[in-house]
This record gives structure tokens, C-alpha cells and sequence, in this order.
């Protein structure tokens, strides 16, 4: 009864004093709301982004790449090595041989090329891969086929294309069954992508060809730049990862400089990442809560010396400190309680409004997710604060004495 009476009385303050409690809650609701804001956000990009990894692989997943050219000295400066050391189709067949648990294996030439179909010229983002490769990328296709095991094998002249360079070189044609140059071979278009954008990546203006075709007619070498290596099963990964270092030192010299990385490792990255986002952003925000917990502190200060007479005579009627010092608290976290239910709305909004621009900036299915543990954790946090910063006003209340108190004009 006591609480609930207490609760009413620190509503009924609310209400006595708007302007004053209003900007005393401010700094509650600010922090709050922009702590919700900011998690949703961080937990709907986490979401997002482990969804369409979990599409490409996810954590079946790893990652093979050559040395790079230049790697940071001991003094911090990028210098060049002076050796050199590649991926090869040698590396691909040892795998494959070596272990069951390999599902596929996704070779990957990257390259950009300038590419001709009669007198329309434009700039292509090639990679030159093999049948698999749309499987790592989650993409499809929206007319004909993708590069098949018989164009790998036979080194086919043959491409598929994504929809803005199929555009630029064909206009409103259906560009499955032209030709099209590169370097002055001509290759027959056997498809062409579904158009794909992701947080400003996209497949528009990709051209894929296999890879046994650029090694051929391109490069004129067995080299790769990376190759994914895709496992039957997540638990296979860590053992595959060790026949893949166990490859490595039978066919290279400097098998440590190849960089190995599995599927669970890059969600990790990613997930520090975030992790690091959300704790600055919540360092800002608990700086605008201390500035929020001093205002309540001072209304609070303010509300002990205006009602000085009542508590004498609470007192003098018998109220006990501890029921002084009780109910002043329990205005306090009123306070913070009703400034951070406030939070969690603007949180709500701010998070939706800042997704919903987003996807205005980029097609990505971005969004923001407002998890009950985050609400839950607002409002005792809310409630913290407002017990923290109370305790000193209702202390100082609970010992004014009854007598001098009535005194107070």
C-alpha cells in the first residue's frame, strides 16, 4: 500500500511540476532512446548480415589466399616481398583428393577488363571461376545458365553477365546467345544474373567465365588468387583447415604466408566489430545518462527543500526515517522509470526511422531489432540510476528534524 501510495505521490509530481520534471527526465530519455536506437540497429546489421553470410556457406565455409605482395615490416612500413608464391589447380586437386569431407571447391580469378559486343565498349569486374561459384555469392540467374562442369573442363569460350552490363552492351536486348570480346576473343553470353546489391556491393557489372578459360587465353599460367573451400558440415571445418595447411607446406615454400580464414572467424570479425560500435555509442550515451541522473538528483533536492513542512509533519504523526528515506527513492526511480519508458519509444523510432533511411540509400534488407532483453534491461537500468542519484535527497530528507521543520515558512 505504501508503495503504490508512493508511486501515486510521485506521479502527482510529475503533474505539479510538468516543466521542471520534463527536463529533468530529458537527459534520461535521450540516453535511453539513443542507446535503444543505436543497439537495434547494431543487432538488425548483425542479423542481416549473418543471414546472407549463413546463405553462401556461413560457417562451412573457409577461405584460401595467395601471399600478398606487399605485406607491413616490424617498423610499420608496407614493403615488397622478394619472393613470390601462388594458388595453383596443383593445391585444388590435393584437397579434393585429400580429404571426404570437402564439398566443393570455388577457384576465383579476380580481374578488370574492358569488354566489346559490336561498337558498345564497357568496363567489366571479371571473375573467373567455376560451376559453384553462384552458390558462395547466393546469386541466380534471370535468363539461360550459369557455367557448367563441361565449360571448366573444356576451357569454353563462354560467360554470364550481371543486368547494367548486359545493358550497357545490349540495350533492351535479351543478351543470352550474343557475343561478346574480350582482349579480342570473342565469348558466347549463356546468361545473365538476377540483379544483386548488398550494403553498396553488387553483381551488376560482374562477368563471370571459368577459370580454366582465363588460365588458357589470359594469363597463360595454372595460377588462382583465392579459392573457398566449402565443408559437408561445420564440425569438418576445423579438420579440413588442417589438411589445408598440411597442402600448403607439401607444395610451397611459404606455406605460414598463405592466408587461411574460416566462415565462423569472419562472423567473429564482424561480430567485434559491432560489438566496438555499440560500446562507443554507449559511452556516449551513459555520459548524456550522468547528465540525466544529476537532474533528477537536483529536482529531487529541490522537491526535499518545497515540501520541508509536509515531512515535519509526517514525522510528527508518526512516520519513520526509513519511510522517508523509502518514499523519496521511490519518487526518484518513478522519475528515471517514466524517463526511460519514454526512451524506449524514441529507441523504437529512432531505430526504425534510421533503417528505414538506410534502405532508402541501399536495397539491402536492412533492419532494426528491438529484443525484449534490451527493454528489460532500459528499464532497470532507468531504474538504477534513478535509485543511485535518490539515494542522497532521501537521505537528507529522512533526517530533517520534525521540529525545525515545521518551523520551515
Amino acid at each position: 500500500m505504501i508503495i503504490l501510495e508512493t508511486i501515486v505521490l510521485g506521479i502527482e509530481q510529475l503533474r505539479t511540476h510538468k516543466l521542471r520534471a520534463a527536463l529533468s527526465i530529458l537527459g534520461i530519455l535521450i540516453s535511453v532512446g539513443s542507446v535503444t536506437g543505436i543497439v537495434s540497429l547494431g543487432d538488425g546489421l548483425r542479423s542481416v548480415v549473418t543471414k546472407q553470410f549463413e546463405k553462401s556457406g556461413g560457417p562451412n565455409q573457409i577461405s584460401v589466399q595467395s601471399p600478398r605482395e606487399w605485406y607491413r615490416n616490424q617498423k610499420g612500413r608496407w614493403v615488397r616481398r622478394n619472393w613470390e608464391e601462388y594458388l595453383e589447380n596443383r593445391d585444388m586437386e590435393f584437397l579434393q583428393q585429400a580429404s571426404s569431407h570437402i564439398d566443393f571447391v570455388v577457384p576465383i580469378i579476380y580481374m578488370d577488363r574492358t569488354v566489346k559486343y559490336r561498337s558498345a565498349t564497357a568496363s567489366a569486374r571479371i571473375r573467373a571461376s567455376n560451376q559453384h561459384h553462384y552458390k558462395i555469392e547466393n546469386w541466380e540467374i534471370a535468363s539461360g545458365r550459369f557455367i557448367s562442369e563441361a565449360d571448366v573442363k573444356y576451357a569454353s569460350k563462354v560467360t554470364v553477365i550481371g543486368p547494367e552490363l548486359a545493358h550497357d552492351l545490349y540495350g533492351s536486348e535479351n543478351p543470352v546467345g550474343k557475343e561478346l570480346r574480350i582482349e579480342g576473343d570473342r565469348y558466347l553470353v549463356i546468361g545473365m544474373l538476377s540483379e544483386l546489391k548488398f550494403f553498396g556491393g553488387t553483381n551488376e557489372r560482374h562477368m563471370i567465365i571459368p577459370y580454366t578459360t582465363a588460365q588458357k587465353r589470359i594469363f597463360g599460367n595454372n595460377r588462382v588468387s583465392r579459392f573457398y573451400v566449402l565443408t559437408k558440415a561445420p564440425e569438418y571445418v576445423d579438420e579440413v583447415v588442417s589438411q589445408i595447411r598440411y597442402a600448403m607446406k607439401n607444395l610451397h615454400e611459404h606455406a605460414d604466408e598463405f592466408e587461411i580464414e574460416t566462415g565462423e572467424g569472419q562472423i567473429e570479425q564482424f561480430n567485434r566489430v559491432v560489438f566496438i560500435l555499440k560500446a562507443v555509442a554507449g559511452g556516449i550515451a551513459g555520459i548524456s545518462l550522468l547528465v540525466g541522473g544529476i537532474g533528477i538528483m537536483n529536482i529531487m533536492l529541490v522537491s526535499v527543500t518545497e515540501r520541508t513542512r509536509e515531512i515535519g509533519i509526517r514525522k510528527a504523526l508518526g512516520a519513520k526515517r526509513r519511510t522517508i528515506l523509502f518514499q523519496f527513492i521511490l519518487e526518484s526511480i518513478v522519475l528515471c522509470l517514466f524517463g526511460g519508458g519514454l526512451g524506449i519509444l524514441l529507441g523504437i523510432g529512432l531505430g526504425a526511422g534510421l533503417s528505414a533511411w538506410i534502405k532508402s540509400l541501399t536495397p539491402a534488407p536492412f533492419e532494426s531489432i528491438v529484443s525484449p532483453g534490451l527493454m528489460i534491461f532500459a528499464v532497470i537500468y532507468s531504474a538504477a540510476i534513478g535509485l543511485f542519484f535518490g539515494v542522497y535527497p532521501a537521505f537528507r530528507a529522512s533526517k530533517l528534524d520534525p521540529i525545525e521543520a515545521l518551523r520551515y515558512e
